[in-house]
């Protein structure tokens, strides 16, 4: 007891030495460990983008020698690479879905055989050819297309027998395996690209929080101070690379070439990836692709490989930096008190439900739902009976894809790729009923089109809770009264949890029943 305390909480004699030292531990473990993650502020130490902040800054501590200059360069060219190459492969992903594709004819997936259980009768029970799907005619992209190419080949070959080709050829339809497989990938997908956001994070909160001046990142180690020796050992025990204070101009120099590119690529890569496993229709595409894209924002981890020994060395050594703030030492006792007073909680205590709520998981499930609405706004079109179809298809004019539609992807409208005017293929109906497709595919259809916009009335076109209808169709009233309720529930409940705890309901219902009592009779 005296060793770990005076004792005087009074749950401390409940525990033996041995207990009573595992809930000091713990305690004090929390409080450190919540401190770190508030206070510590460091830099990705298996990344170039952790490099090219922290070498320059070594470089400009060392004077600029040039053995440090040297790294600090490289160190540069690195993060150029791994831009160049990441923004490449994004670039090729994105020519292929908005311009190659669009050579073959390929319209856009949307929801086409998304509730083929539900056929016929359903939405999306009617494919981009123009017939009723059914499990045993459902096929992925090139399948149908051979297909379809194999059937009209022989109606131009035999023309007299384009009646008996069409009852005898079936080439199925165009649609996706399983839906929310698709949406879970997308999700997936999002989810492993989290370390990437929390890179950017680190980046400007460094930036943000060491002080805006010139401070030395390498300082003397206290363990072992500098001395002269006999002997030289390779160790570099007696030199501490730290994060410390930067330059005005080279926080402005990281966060317009490192930060925003590091955070658009993310931005980019979640928008075509996005973008590319929607128009993925067969289940074992979808999951090899979810994993395959991520590869694209592991390149700067990559190319670590390749940093010299010397970057790599000094980033797995290099110290955080530590917030400035009045934290007091704690005695043992009152880490002992914390823990235990985290024990006393209840199943309605609000803190339990802010603890244990996934702020972050909430987070990523809501970027993967803003980028799938994203996709069905800009591509398809929602009809009366719930179906969400593609648009209409327009042949690009070029096989060129412009650099500022690539680099404008998450904003359409800004640089839209120049189309050609006559509609290609159109989801289309002949009076009230789906005729297929118009052109192209070779599908059949009548003359008189009606379309579809993305307009009318909310109240008759969206469900009350679809989110995603609100957003296509500008329904912003409606969802503006959605987040609102929702927001109200939440804020009840927490009321309601804080009234529990404070034991509201059982004062009232104790000034209740004293209330019902019989008053004495007066004498």
């Amino acid at each position: 007891q005296h060793h770990y305390g005076s004792g005087h909480h009074e749950d401390w004699h409940l525990y033996d030495d041995e207990e009573r030292k595992v809930q000091i531990l713990a305690g004090k473990a929390m409080r450190i460990l919540d401190d770190r993650a508030r206070m510590l502020i460091t830099v990705e130490n298996d990344s170039v983008y952790g490099a090219a902040v922290a070498i320059p800054q070594i470089a400009r501590t060392a004077g600029w020698s040039l053995a440090y200059t040297g790294l600090a360069f490289r160190s540069i060219i690195f993060l150029f690479t791994n831009v160049i190459l990441q923004g490449f492969l994004l670039y090729m992903l994105s020519k292929e879905e908005r311009t190659l594709d669009k050579f073959g004819g390929q319209m856009y997936l949307c929801d086409f055989g998304a509730r083929i259980t539900s056929c016929p009768g359903g939405p999306n029970c009617v494919g981009p050819g123009g017939t009723v799907y059914s499990p045993e005619r459902l096929y992925d992209w090139d399948l149908w297309t051979m297909r379809v190419f194999v059937r009209d080949s022989l109606m131009k070959i035999f023309p007299e027998k384009i009646p008996e080709i069409q009852e005898r050829i079936d080439p199925g339809e165009y649609g996706i395996e399983s839906y929310f497989l698709r949406i879970t990938s997308c999700f997936l997908f999002v989810l492993g690209l989290w370390h990437d956001l929390s890179g950017s994070w680190d980046i400007i909160a460094l930036l943000y929080s060491i002080p805006t001046k010139a401070e030395p990142w390498i300082a003397e180690s206290e363990e072992c101070p500098l001395e002269e020796s006999e002997t030289d050992t390779l160790e570099i025990d007696f030199v501490t690379f730290q994060v410390a204070g930067m330059p005005a101009h080279w926080k402005i120099i990281n966060f317009v070439f490192i930060f925003i590119p590091k955070m658009y690529i993310w931005i980019l890569c979640i928008d075509i990836g996005i973008v590319f496993l929607m128009e993925t229709s067969t289940i074992e595409d979808m999951i090899i692709n979810c994993v395959a894209l991520g590869f694209i924002l592991n390149i700067d981890e990559l190319t670590m490989v390749i940093v010299s020994q010397q970057s790599r060395e000094i980033l797995e050594n290099i110290q955080g930096y530590t917030l400035a703030s009045n934290r007091e030492v704690r005695t043992l006792e009152q880490d002992f008190a914390n823990n235990e007073a985290g024990k006393k909680w209840k199943w309605y205590s609000p803190q339990l439900y802010s603890t244990t709520f996934p702020m972050r998981l909430v987070f990523m499930l809501g970027v993967t739902t803003f980028f799938i609405g994203c996709y069905y706004m800009e591509h398809c079109l929602r009809l009366e009976d719930g179906s969400w179809v593609a648009q209409d298809l327009r042949l690009p004019r070029s096989d060129t894809f412009p650099f500022l539609s690539f680099l404008f992807g998450p904003f359409p409208a800004a640089f839209p790729i120049p189309t050609e005017d006559h509609v290609y293929w159109k989801y289309h109906v002949n009076d009230g009923d789906v005729a297929g497709a118009q052109s192209g595919l070779g599908g059949g259809g009548g003359s008189a089109v009606q379309d579809y916009g993305t307009g009318g009335d909310c109240a008759s076109t969206c469900q009350q809770f679809d989110v995603v209808c609100f957003l296509v169709h500008g329904c912003f009233t409606s969802l503006l009264s959605l987040l609102v309720t929702l927001g109200l529930m939440c804020l009840g409940a927490c009321i309601c949890c804080q009234l529990i705890s404070r034991g509201v309901p059982c004062a009232l219902m104790k000034r209740l029943s004293e209330s019902m009592k019989p008053s004495p009779s007066l004498p």
